[in-house]
């Protein structure tokens, strides 16, 4: 599946990420996602708006943006 960045997606934040306000979400086809001010909301469906895309060695992982 293709994301672009600016795209809207609805995510449940798995956990808390690495930094201080973010948390870990899966897509469907298992790409992970860092959310920016997911932290603390383990569980929960966020909306959320891409703003990048990272290249790593084990496949992408998006950077999205928790919106109100």
């Amino acid at each position: 599946m293709t994301y672009a960045r600016g795209e809207e997606i609805e995510v449940i934040i798995a956990r808390d990420g690495l930094a201080d306000d973010s948390g870990i979400a899966y897509l469907p086809d298992e790409t992970m996602v860092v959310v920016v001010g997911g932290a603390g909301r383990a569980g929960q469906s966020v909306h959320a708006r891409i703003v990048g895309l990272e290249r790593t060695p084990v496949g992408a992982s998006l950077v999205a943006n928790v919106e109100s």
